[in-house]
């Protein structure tokens, strides 16, 4: 899972529990204090009341003829109400409670406050009630509306958090894009900073850069090693050669003897062979060919056909171009060109059995042209494949002619010319696709 989805997914599932915490306790916390609110606003109606008996008197409640009848009242949507009778029982009473009332006929919830007092001799208690629908239907609409919220804040905090995380995380994006997928050899590695103000990516960028540097410098050593061990070989392997050859002139040698010396001659031209590959690998790495020919691959691809057209035909294996769309492959090399795609041919043209198939397609798009060179041969076994395309060419168990120098030098050609190749193969056969880019004008 990637960074950012991953703290994209934390800050919803932290928010969103410290959300549910907050609406879970929300009704009980709006209950207590809507209740609490309530008790307060029944003690000031009860001073109220009080105020008003010691102004007006009692019997503006009740009525001196008739004191056993008390005093009730409550309001038009029964919300409220108040009871003031004669006390007899001789406790004194101050408390709040619940109590369900019965008012024409209907039921309804109070919070009731019922408190005794003294006027002019006589005890008296009054209760006050103040129905709980009220408080119910304002947690309701309160619940409902942090509710909303909720779905609301959890909705713009993602849009929020998706892009300032994005925004955030670019310069790493561009990091991993940029100086590490996309790398395939040290020498195509950037040094040029990301931009970032951050400093953990600052400090990241700044030690893949390091890293890089102590890499590049140990491929170059063994690059320089390889390329000067070849060059050294080549002396020695020449003078060999020419040793061997003016044996060949020699009358006093005997057909054992000749035998001999043409083993040795085959194995001179193998060296050679493995030492002329190291050498070229080595020149690739070290880009010591130039890349500013504008090469024509339909041509190059006409004329390798030419060349190639009679080895198939004495092997009877059918050679045919089914596409040759017209392409011009700029700022490249033309004989690292012809070397990268002939390889591929002649790999067919060697392991494609007598009455085989071998095709060229060469097709353009908008973005890039494909050359795909199919074959009807064994196909190439995969641990070669894989050895060849991690850079191994000398195989403990490799057959005869099957170092993979040819696959390694047409990878490391493509590599260097900027030419994608793929290579699908099985016991159908093989197809090689190079896909060169197009220059956008």
């Amino acid at each position: 899972m990637r960074l950012s989805a991953k703290l994209l997914i934390y800050n919803l599932l932290a928010k969103g529990l410290i959300l549910l915490i907050f609406i879970s306790a929300a009704p009980f916390v709006l209950k207590y204090f809507a209740v609490k609110n309530t008790d307060n606003q029944l003690r000031e109606k009860r001073d109220e009341v009080i105020s008003i008996i010691i102004e007006d008197g009692m019997e503006k409640f009740i009525s001196s003829e008739n004191p056993e009848i008390g005093f009730g009242s409550y309001n038009i949507l029964k919300e409220e109400y108040i009871l003031l009778e004669l006390w007899e029982q001789g406790l004194v009473v101050d408390t709040i409670f619940v109590e369900d009332r019965i008012l024409e006929r209907e039921t309804v919830t109070y919070r009731v406050y019922s408190n005794t007092f003294e006027y002019e001799g006589d005890t008296y208690i009054l209760e006050i009630g103040r129905s709980l629908e009220t408080i119910k239907a304002i947690e309701r609409i309160i619940y409902n509306i942090l509710i909303g919220t909720l779905i609301i804040f959890l909705a713009l905090t993602f849009f929020l958090d998706t892009a300032f995380t994005e925004k955030i995380l670019q310069p790493f994006k561009k990091i991993i894009n940029q100086k590490i997928s996309q790398i395939n050899e040290p020498q195509q590695f950037s040094y040029k900073p990301i931009k970032t103000n951050t400093e953990e990516f600052r400090l990241l960028d700044h030690a893949i850069s390091d890293m890089m540097r102590r890499i590049q410098k140990a491929f170059n050593q063994e690059r320089i090693f390889i390329s000067h061990a070849s060059h050294e070989l080549k002396t020695p392997i020449s003078v060999l050669q020419s040793k061997v050859e003016a044996l060949f002139s020699s009358e006093e040698i005997s057909d054992l003897e000749m035998e001999k010396l043409l083993d040795m001659q085959v194995t001179i031209q193998q060296m050679k062979k493995t030492v002329n590959a190291l050498l070229l690998i080595s020149k690739v790495n070290n880009a010591q060919f130039i890349k500013t020919e504008s090469v024509q691959v339909n041509q190059l691809i006409d004329e390798m056909m030419e060349e190639w057209k009679d080895y198939a035909e004495d092997k009877e294996i059918v050679l045919t171009i089914e596409r040759n769309d017209p392409f011009t492959f700029e700022s490249s090399n033309e004989s690292l060109c012809r070397m990268m795609i002939q390889n591929a041919l002649i790999n067919a043209l060697k392991y494609t059995p007598k009455g085989g198939k071998i095709s060229v397609i060469s097709t353009s798009t908008n973005s890039h042209h494909q050359v795909i060179i199919k074959d009807t041969g064994p196909g190439i076994s995969d641990d070669l494949l894989n050895q060849v395309k991690d850079g191994i060419v000398f195989l403990k168990d490799a057959e005869k002619d099957k170092s993979g120098f040819g696959l390694q030098i047409m990878l490391k050609v493509a590599l260097y010319l900027d030419v994608m190749v793929d290579i699908k193969s099985s016991t159908d056969g093989t197809a090689i696709t190079f896909t060169c880019p197009i220059q956008q004008d």
